[in-house]
């Protein structure tokens, strides 16, 4: 992996996502744009990751989701209540940060890697074309909470191309 990745995430071997990672490919890709879906029943009924969806939260809460298309700029820097993981079949990038950080660093993400994205860390939306990324995240996040306000995030602006 590319130097400096340690500080914002790891690559966690061992972790049987082929399963999720078909039905994340039944899921269609936009014509245009991207989509992102934090939450799909659909990947909940493959049933046998549980037990590994557990493991990666200690027993905690989880939820299972994607983002699918393409997109080649990042408005905003975002993170979670805890560490996201993301996979994908293709290649593609992510600008991670530290919040005390002037500009975020570009990295490379390899196809069929599960990646924990460490939870203190500022990360974009995937960056690429035709990706299809599992995303796997402590349950409720990114959902509508109250007063229209996203649950579980926070989001620093950024629209540097």
């Amino acid at each position: 992996m590319q130097p400096r990745f340690e500080e914002y995430a790891r690559v966690v071997p061992g972790i049987p996502t082929e399963t999720l990672m078909a039905a994340v490919r039944r899921f269609p890709l936009p014509e245009t744009g991207m989509v992102y879906s934090p939450r799909e029943d659909d990947l909940h009924a493959v049933l046998d990751f549980t037990p590994w969806g557990e493991a990666l939260y200690a027993d905690m809460p989880y939820q299972l989701g994607y983002c699918a298309g393409s997109n080649d700029r990042a408005e905003v820097l975002a993170r979670h209540g805890g560490s996201a993981f993301v996979q994908s079949d293709t290649a593609f990038d992510l600008l991670l940060a530290h919040r005390w950080e002037d500009k975020p660093h570009r990295f490379r993400l390899p196809a069929n890697t599960l990646v924990e994205i460490y939870g203190d860390t500022l990360r974009s939306a995937p960056l690429g074309s035709g990706f299809r990324v599992l995303v796997i995240l402590p349950f409720a996040t990114n959902t509508e909470w109250q007063d229209g306000k996203t649950r579980n995030a926070w989001f620093l602006p950024y629209d540097k191309r």
